[in-house]
């Protein structure tokens, strides 16, 4: 036969086997990655630099290194964070990557600080520590949308990190991102980033704190999960509200209310639902994590040591 006959017939098999590696790979991931999403541990990821997933172990040993540290730099600290170092231990000696099948108590996956009374949902005004800063919110809800619609234009979509699920999609744009500042992102939202400077409880010091712009599209499902630490409690300001969009959290539903504040601790076993379709349009809230109102500022400053922002 000619030579450029064997030439032909091995270029095919080459593509042929080419493009069986790539369909198997591209089947493979997408089963490994359905499977995550869909499993009862949807609340770990693969991102590596994720504090609430995939470091949380280097995280907790970390913090016990650097509580003893600051027991040696500030002796006095000790008597202040007998419950941070209680909590140390108890976490760095159990696995907390989260028992799913009870959702019924607050299961912190990373840092669980004991003796903290914690509730599923706060009232935004009845509790007087967390009340400045919701109306503080809800006073510049304005501001904060404006800054919402300027970096929700097509030409600033590469800056949003996007999470997929089984059922739809979500993206988010971080101004803060586990404590660390977002200097590109915070350039475009100087004016909402300013009013952080007022707020009495943000938590924005240590690997727990985030304050971002959260926008759900219509179909998603956010699959029950648990946040890393019961420290915080999650503010959700309404900028676009969706009636058929909901969150659940341990089994009481909530909607969000424009220009409203939205207070839970994401400790417990929580999930979004928009059942709503293209007309409805995305849900767009503003979070912002605050300071557990029972937490002392001696805590706190001791848990901003400890937990400062990683690689900082």
């Amino acid at each position: 036969m000619p030579h450029d006959y064997y030439e032909y017939l091995f270029a095919g098999i080459v593509l042929f086997c080419s493009l069986c590696v790539f369909y198997l790979s591209h089947k493979f991931w997408s089963y490994k990655r359905k499977l995550i999403y869909s499993s009862s541990e949807f609340s770990s990821c693969i991102n590596p630099n994720c504090v609430r997933c995939i470091r949380y172990r280097q995280v907790i040993v970390r913090a016990c290194e650097r509580y003893k540290q600051l027991c040696k730099l500030q002796t006095e600290f000790v008597g202040w964070t007998q419950r941070i170092e209680k909590s140390l231990q108890i976490n760095s000696k159990h696995n907390s990557s989260g028992n799913m099948s009870d959702d019924r108590g607050s299961n912190p996956q990373v840092f669980d600080l004991k003796d903290l009374n914690s509730e599923e949902f706060y009232n935004p005004y009845s509790c007087e520590k967390l009340a400045d800063d919701v109306k503080m919110l809800e006073g510049k809800k304005e501001t904060i949308f404006s800054d919402f619609l300027t970096v929700n234009e097509p030409e600033y979509q590469h800056l949003w990190l996007k999470n997929d699920t089984p059922n739809g999609h979500w993206r988010v744009f971080h101004l803060i991102n586990q404590g660390k500042v977002v200097e590109n992102n915070v350039t475009l939202c100087e004016r909402t980033f300013a009013l952080l400077s007022n707020l009495k409880n943000v938590m924005n010091r240590n690997v727990f704190g985030n304050v971002l712009f959260s926008v759900v599209n219509p179909g998603t499902t956010i699959s029950r999960h648990y946040g890393p630490t019961n420290i915080r409690i999650r503010c959700h300001l309404g900028l676009v509200t969706v009636d058929k969009c909901s969150l659940t959290v341990s089994g009481q539903q909530r909607k969000w209310e424009k220009g409203e504040c939205l207070l839970f601790n994401d400790s417990f076993a929580h999930e979004v639902h928009h059942k709503g379709g293209e007309e409805d349009g995305s849900r767009c809230v503003f979070i912002v994590d605050l300071w557990h109102p029972d937490i002392t500022h001696q805590e706190r400053n001791a848990i901003d040591y400890i937990f400062s922002p990683v690689n900082k």
